[in-house]
């Protein structure tokens, strides 16, 4: 009898030591279902859901973290021409190790304005008449610093559009819990037909740090050839750097300004002063 009761607790201790063994070798093969990219429909847009609807992280602002730049042969603009083939880029603030994203383009109306083709570490799908840009599985970590993808902007009269983006910080727990998810919005204007005589007055048509060149591109509508002093400001209103960029070209002018080395990441204000006027731009240099 007493052989009998050890026989059977060497046999459950073998079936208890095997589930163990068995989960855990679950747990560690677990692979998030989205790793790939998501389903369509999960940018946060008019209409549709954004990532908690597979992670149950919390949802915060990303117009902080996601930074996206519409890019024509490596410089950023912000005003489409309309058929053109433009890179769009899209880079996380604060890189976690495990990342993903989501991002789709749409006209005022809602409508998918123009398209979208894959970059080399980017996919393309599409539902309801609208594509989105995703992650794939071999652009999901940090070793991915920037996303990249071509747009082809929508036909002309189609107006102001919107990017919208929604990226995942994960926590890598293996598991979909405990992430953030990063929702914004990024809008891009048509280019008008305005001639030279209907500007009345000098204006910033875009400023924007630009990753990987440490750059700030500017882009400003100019009525005079008055000097234009650049200055680079921190939020407590401490000057950080400055230059003189020259005498303008009357209408569109556009620069590309190195930076100082020890310039450090952070929101910055750039200030053109021209002609007693000032204009004035909030930025975020990710170094």
């Amino acid at each position: 009898m007493k052989s009998n009761s050890i026989l059977l607790l060497s046999v459950l201790s073998l079936i208890f030591f095997g589930f163990q063994f068995s989960k855990n070798k679950l747990d560690n093969i677990y692979m998030p279902t989205n790793a790939s990219g998501a389903s369509a429909g999960k940018t946060g847009a008019p209409g549709e859901s954004n990532c908690t609807a597979c992670h149950s992280g919390s949802t915060q602002d990303g117009a902080n973290e996601n930074l996206l730049t519409v890019l024509d042969g490596g410089n950023p603009v912000f005003q489409y021409v309309p058929g053109q083939t433009y890179e769009v880029a899209l880079k996380m603030a604060s890189s976690p190790n495990k990342k993903g994203f989501q991002s789709t383009v749409l006209t005022n109306s809602n409508n998918m304005a123009g398209d979208f083709s894959g970059g080399s570490n980017t996919s393309i799908n599409s539902a309801n008449s609208r594509e989105y840009a995703n992650h794939t599985s071999a652009s999901n970590t940090s070793s991915t610093t920037t996303w990249s993808w071509s747009w082809t902007a929508p036909t002309a009269n189609s107006g102001d559009v919107t990017f919208y983006v929604a990226t995942n910080s994960a926590n890598n727990n293996s598991a979909n819990s405990g992430d953030v998810i990063y929702l914004s919005q990024h809008v891009i204007g048509e280019q008008s037909s305005t001639s030279l005589n209907e500007i009345v007055h000098p204006s910033l048509i875009g400023v924007s740090y630009v990753p990987g060149k440490d750059e700030i591109y500017v882009s400003l509508n100019s009525i005079s050839q008055d000097e234009i002093l650049f200055s680079v400001v921190d939020l407590k209103g401490n000057l950080v750097y400055s230059k003189s960029l020259g005498s303008p070209s009357l209408g569109l002018n556009t620069y590309n300004i190195a930076i100082p080395e020890d310039m450090k990441s952070g929101a910055f204000v750039v200030q053109l002063d021209i002609n007693n006027q000032q204009l004035t731009k909030l930025i975020q240099v990710v170094r």
